[in-house]
């Protein structure tokens, strides 16, 4: 048994994503699982929910970092263990898909706005990589009246936090671009660190490479350092977080060098005890009080180990 070729370009180009954030995969790995079901067949109840399984396992391995991507196909999973036919398994696949995209755009506006009543007069706030929800906060805090500096880090080596520098700056805000490197200089000047999140378990924030740098960094000047991400970020103690794969040495390095071997990694994990909170559609939770989130959490067998 075999995906149809178009849901496997489809999950193909969400693996080679290496710009779009959470957020926006995981509108697109809906529209596959949605487009998937909506396709004429003739296969019984048991046949698709094997189909979907195939899917969500694929989605999951497309990008095995982003929390998001595994909590859609992990509750699609568990509510088609209650459907047995077609029909009820179809509509539950598209329910599913429709209200866990419609979950995540509404927390984003939760917790930018939660995000946004930290951020005071005259703060300098710096940011890395280029979060959707950090992004919406910054412009929450403006609609607000606030006036803040804001520090983007270029975000190497696919340098997303330059867009994200272009997208701020054309809504009026102030923006300094700077290098990865260049960020650690200027911890002095900085108020408040916000970052996003691609999950958050017991074993770490994982967000793009330098992100754990700057935590320490933050630690260091006394800076509070928090985490943006909704309960789809969220992933259990249990499941296993895959190793992230290298990615194109040609993004460094594009021409070969003798001796040389290029490691191009996008992701590093954050213990969570540099983190000085994560806020979430729920508010603001300590460290200490995702323990019990994450206890709470079920995963659906087939996605124990992907």
């Amino acid at each position: 048994m075999k995906l149809p070729p178009s849901i496997r370009d489809s999950i193909k180009k969400i693996e080679t994503d290496n710009v779009n954030g959470a957020v926006e995969l995981t509108r697109q790995a809906a529209d596959v699982l949605t487009r998937l079901i909506d396709r004429p067949t003739s296969a019984t109840g048991a046949e698709w929910a094997a189909t979907i399984e195939m899917a969500a396992k694929a989605l999951v391995k497309a990008q095995p970092t982003m929390a998001p991507l595994f909590n859609l196909a992990n509750r699609v999973l568990l509510a088609v263990d209650l459907a047995a036919e077609v029909d009820p398994i179809k509509q539950t696949v598209r329910q599913n898909c429709h209200d866990f995209v419609s979950q995540i755009e509404q927390s984003g506006q939760k917790i930018a706005g939660s995000a946004a009543a930290l951020i005071e007069d005259g703060m300098v706030i710096m940011t890395h990589s280029a979060s959707a929800t950090v992004m919406q906060a910054f412009l929450a805090a403006q609609r607000a009246g606030q006036q803040m500096d804001i520090i983007c880090t270029e975000s190497r080596p696919v340098n997303e936090g330059v867009k994200l520098a272009r997208r701020l700056g054309r809504q009026g805000l102030s923006i300094k671009l700077v290098t990865d490197a260049a960020a650690f200089g200027l911890m002095p000047e900085v108020d408040l660190i916000f970052v996003g999140a691609d999950s958050v378990s017991p074993h770490g924030l994982v967000n793009k490479s330098g992100t754990l740098g700057l935590a320490l960094a933050a630690r260091h000047f006394n800076i509070d350092f928090y985490g943006l991400g909704g309960s789809e970020k969220f992933l259990p103690d249990h499941y296993p977080l895959p190793a992230e794969p290298p990615k194109d040495p040609g993004e460094i390095l594009p021409e070969p060098a003798d001796n040389v071997t290029v490691l191009n990694y996008y992701f590093d994990r954050t213990p969570l005890d540099f983190v000085s909170g994560l806020i979430t559609e729920q508010g603001l939770l300590s460290p200490s009080a995702l323990d019990q989130v994450f206890e709470k959490l079920a995963i659906h067998p087939a996605l124990a180990v992907v």
